[in-house]
């Protein structure tokens, strides 16, 4: 019969991406853990990992018993520490994905004191606007911002938020500062890909689709963030995002209240079947306290 280490070898081999890095990860020899891969896949009577000599890949079978495995170790290593068989420290590796403004704004400013209190516990970011699923790509946690699709993910709201328009001085000094919705289709606009469809209010207070003017599209939140001070055009940003900016006057709001849903809280997110863990409770805790 398999044993635990032979799981935490099998994690350790996804998590570095190789027998090698997984041995050296675990401190053991790589025919060590080739041994115990083998003896793994021979009790399971089932192929976990696809190998060859230039890389590796998880089988179906190998992606779900991944998942499974790994939050069960996580919550059986924290049943250990409560009861100090391992000592107080939270450790492992947590995988994250958030969108860049989030990280540049608030996580990356306090991620020196998280590290200090939590030293035996590594991060691995996952920085993008775009969707990313936690369940395919390996996440253990995502930070979203906005309305919720029903993913089957578990979900806490972290803090609320609301989209506004914005725009640069220089901007409204060159093409004028729109006051109604009329006014406002004829601008040029710094968008995300996927954001060049807006509904907005119209003077009726009607929901209106509005296809965005534009002479660009970025695929990054924070060098949106920088077309829209550089004047290129308008912008709908999260209000948290460009807080210091407004503050500074280097954005000013453009016709409040014009977006039909500016309702865009930032959420935390696991897997459905995770477990409850010391290291994705301590990140909660760290997201809620980042943000007040």
């Amino acid at each position: 019969m398999y044993s635990i280490g032979d799981l935490e070898t099998f994690i350790a081999i996804v998590e570095n991406k190789g027998v090698l890095a997984g041995a050296s990860a675990q401190g053991l020899s790589p025919a060590t853990v080739s041994h115990r891969l083998a003896k793994l896949e021979r009790e399971l009577s089932t192929v976990l990992i696809f190998r060859d000599s230039r890389r590796m890949r998880l089988s179906p079978e190998g992606k779900i018993f991944y998942h499974r495995i790994g939050t069960i170790l996580e919550a059986l290593h924290d049943a250990e520490h409560s009861i100090g068989a391992r000592g107080s420290s939270v450790s492992g590796l947590l995988r994250v994905t958030m969108p860049p403004w989030v990280f540049s704004k608030f996580v990356m400013p306090k991620l020196s004191e998280f590290e200090e209190r939590y030293p035996d516990l590594q991060l691995d970011f996952l920085i993008s606007d775009n969707f990313v699923n936690v369940v395919d790509d390996a996440q253990d946690i995502a930070i979203r911002v906005g309305k919720l699709n029903d993913s089957g993910l578990l979900s806490r709201k972290v803090v609320n938020n609301r989209r506004i328009l914005c725009v640069a001085p220089s901007y409204v000094e060159k093409h004028g500062m729109p006051t109604s919705f009329s006014k406002l289709v004829n601008h040029y606009w710094v968008c995300l890909p996927w954001q060049r469809q807006l509904k907005l209010l119209n003077e009726q207070q009607e929901i209106v689709n509005l296809n965005a003017k534009t002479r660009f599209t970025i695929s990054n939140s924070d060098n949106m963030t920088q077309a829209a001070i550089a004047g290129h055009g308008i912008a709908i940003k999260s209000k948290l995002a460009i807080a210091e900016e407004l503050q500074s006057g280097a954005l000013v709001e453009v016709l409040p209240g014009i977006l039909a849903d500016d309702d865009a809280p930032v959420w935390f997110l696991k897997p459905q079947n995770s477990l409850t863990t010391q290291k994705t409770e301590v990140f909660y805790a760290f997201m809620k306290s980042i943000f007040e």
